[in-house]
């Protein structure tokens, strides 16, 4: 038998279903039925003509599923044609085009073979050393010799008409059928400026992409031709200097990673032969005690639902199970197969070259990408990022650029966002090098805590998380000289004197605080939701050692809760619960809500927990960002805390218990002024603003804030 480091060579050891592409196939469907209905246009240029020559076209890092989805995109459509693309063909014409389209042909090009060839006066030459690979690739495709270079240039020069026809009546393709073509690796033009004569701007600039696409323009002009361009590429951008040179306007197909059904039916229709009769891969891999959907479930966890992720794990699962055929799979034994850095680099592998030739200056940016996963920040598909005095680039491009993913979102309103995600894969891969950075460490232990299953559904929670990493960084190792800790041991005795800290290594945890149950039909979701379910709360918090978020701001936690203990002595433990309450109100939090806010934690925690621990101590912090004028004018515009026997209206503090209300000016300190102002505006109006309402220049001023206190 062979070795299970042998048999890890091959990674194509079961046949892969493409699942969950409607969307795109319907995208891209949609523009080339442009392309069919406008090609009049491109032949006759007139001042009258507005149309734009759009090209589908992939820019995604690796596992995006890109090429894959464009080598079955025809079937695909065959497959969808009475389903989602049954709404596209809603009248005769586009009937016609989808019929022909099911029985089009597809060509595919990979542009690593692109070279200059003979004759030796053309053989710098963009345009004919594509039209040369277009009839090398369909004489290799139809099984025919490979074509001599110098009579293919005789016989046909640099005629588009006389190429077209050539390859096809090599593939046999009528006039008359549709053929596909589809551009793979396009990003090697970054690396021909010394292989081809281009073009130069009045600017004496090089710019390969306007050279290729007007060739593919050209191409366009011949009746029944298509194309689909794929590639990550550094020269060029979402939004590039090709569409207004080359009047081409390139088409984003979004390949979103796969969601939790997909991936189960992925498991249930993909095929491996590694095993006799090539059984399904949820038959070998599932059974009675463990099923598809707990299967997919961790699979989605592990690899945020991308698809080359996902088929490096599933493949390598494949491959143990295979060399002990006694195995059988759980989630324990999923874990612990999987989280062994062997795994992780095998299925990252690919990313590896890229992740290490990063640049300094995009490395420095890899913080705020961090906060936009985390905090669940939308961002619009044009958005810039300015990576120095005189230069930007395009969000959309920089998440590509630093090997992490996007998921597309479409809003109640109907606009198309999108959301920065990191597969745990790569976080474990990343995690590696990153012991002496504390802030990106805890960055990325906090994303790697999380469930990918809430991941799409939280709310924005900036304001939580922001505070959340600065008490961490402050009590994760000494504290720092910050007013705000300050301010809390001159408001606190007991605060002062326990001298508090967090007893391990932590992470901001922001799911912990959801119950999880498993039902029949699959999970069911709740957040605690009774006051006599602190006892549990705490014991969870005590054994974890965690910062809590709760998924959903409820009538019965606080925003954010963790636990301290003193560093001389740990039996002094301090349970402290902040509430943000009325953050973004015009009329700030009043006296009523703090009440509220104290009855349902520090009641509950003093009844519960407290009267069994004689050295526990408890305290609420009221950290609003705006109070009530009252409130502010009864506590003199300055701090205040009241600790046990205090009253607070008709508020008795218990016992080991106290309140802590902050000014709005400390509040201010600890986040910074800036900062706030910028939250403050974009919270106004919608509860999970996304990037543009919040401001890059904010989030980039964000990280700067958390690293001054690491």
């Amino acid at each position: 038998m062979a070795s299970l480091d042998e048999k890890w060579k091959a990674v194509d050891n079961f046949k892969s279903v493409v699942v969950d592409r409607e969307r795109d196939v319907v995208r891209v469907t949609k523009e080339l039925y442009d392309l069919h209905s406008n090609r009049e246009q491109l032949r006759v240029v007139t001042s009258s003509n507005n149309y734009r020559l759009t090209i589908p076209f992939a820019p995604h890092m690796f596992g995006s599923g890109k090429t894959t989805f464009y080598v079955t995109y025809l079937e695909l459509v065959r497959w969808f044609s009475e389903t989602s693309l049954s709404t596209f063909a809603w009248n005769p014409l586009r009937r016609t085009f989808l019929e022909k389209l099911k029985r089009a042909s597809l060509l595919y090009i990979d542009l690593r073979l692109l070279k200059p060839t003979l004759p030796t006066e053309e053989k710098r030459n963009l345009e004919w050393a594509v039209y040369y690979l277009l009839i090398k690739v369909a004489c290799l495709q139809s099984g025919l010799p490979q074509p001599d270079p110098d009579e293919c240039f005789k016989e046909l020069k640099l005629r588009t008409d006389a190429v077209v026809q050539k390859f096809r009546s090599i593939l046999n393709i009528p006039s008359d059928q549709y053929l596909l073509i589809a551009f793979d690796e396009v990003g090697v033009l970054d690396e021909s400026l010394d292989e081809f004569h281009f073009k130069r701007t009045h600017g004496g600039r090089v710019r390969p992409y306007n050279d290729f696409f007007g060739i593919i323009r050209e191409l366009c002009e011949e009746p029944d031709l298509f194309f689909i361009v794929v590639g990550k590429s550094e020269g060029l951008n979402i939004y590039n200097y090709v569409a207004s040179v080359s009047r081409v306007q390139l088409v984003f197909i979004p390949l979103s990673p796969l969601e939790n059904h997909s991936i189960v039916e992925h498991l249930e229709k993909s095929s491996s032969f590694l095993f006799p009769g090539s059984p399904k891969v949820s038959e070998i891999l599932c059974h009675e005690d463990f099923s598809t959907s707990e299967l997919a479930e961790l699979l989605l966890e592990l690899t945020g639902g991308v698809p080359g992720l996902l088929v490096r794990a599933i493949s390598y699962l494949l491959l143990y199970k295979s060399s002990n055929n006694n195995f059988l799979l759980s989630k324990e034994t999923f874990l612990i197969i999987m989280n062994s850095f062997l795994v992780t680099n095998y299925c990252v592998a690919p990313f590896l070259p890229r992740l290490i030739s990063l640049s300094e200056q995009r490395k420095r940016l890899l913080r705020m990408l961090w906060l936009l996963s985390l905090y669940r920040i939308r961002f619009d598909f044009d958005e810039t990022v300015q990576m120095s005095s005189n230069s930007d680039v395009f969000l959309f491009d920089l998440v590509t650029d630093m090997c992490l993913y996007r998921r597309l979102v479409i809003e109640p309103d109907r606009n198309e966002r999108y959301e920065v995600l990191i597969p745990k894969l790569l976080i474990e891969y990343i995690d590696q090098g990153l012991k002496d950075d504390r802030l990106e460490w805890l960055l990325l232990q906090t994303l790697k805590s999380q469930s990918v299953e809430f991941f799409y559904e939280s709310k924005c929670r900036i304001l939580e998380g922001l505070i959340a990493t600065l008490f961490y960084l402050h009590f994760s190792r000494r504290p720092t000289n910050s007013s705000m800790f300050s301010t809390l041991g001159q408001l606190s005795r007991v605060w002062n004197e326990m001298n508090l800290q967090f007893s391990s290594e932590s992470a901001a945890y922001y799911m912990k605080s959801i119950h999880c149950t498993r039902a029949v039909l699959g999970t069911e979701r709740m957040t605690f939701g009774s006051n006599d379910e602190w006892e549990r709360i705490v014991e969870e918090i005590l054994e974890f050692e965690k910062i809590y978020i709760p998924f959903h701001s409820t009538f019965h936690s606080p925003d954010i809760l963790f636990k301290l203990h003193g560093r001389t002595n740990e039996k002094n433990l301090m349970m402290v619960g902040i509430a943000c309450k009325g953050r973004w109100s015009r009329s700030g939090i009043r006296w009523n809500e703090i009440l509220e806010e104290a009855h349902k934690f520090l009641k509950p925690v003093h009844d519960q927990v407290l009267t069994s621990h004689p050295t526990w101590h408890c305290m609420l912090i009221i950290m609003s960002t705006k109070l009530a004028t009252i409130v502010s004018e009864d506590l003199n515009h300055s701090s205040r805390c009241y600790s046990f026997g205090d009253s607070v209206g008709e508020f008795l503090i218990p016992h080991n218990c106290e309140l802590v209300i902050l000014s709005e000016a400390d509040v201010e300190n600890f986040i910074g002024k800036d900062i706030l102002s910028n939250l403050r505006n974009a919270f106004k109006s919608v509860d999970n603003p996304h990037s543009r309402n919040i401001g890059i220049s904010t989030l980039q001023e964000i990280v700067l804030s958390l690293s001054k206190n690491i």
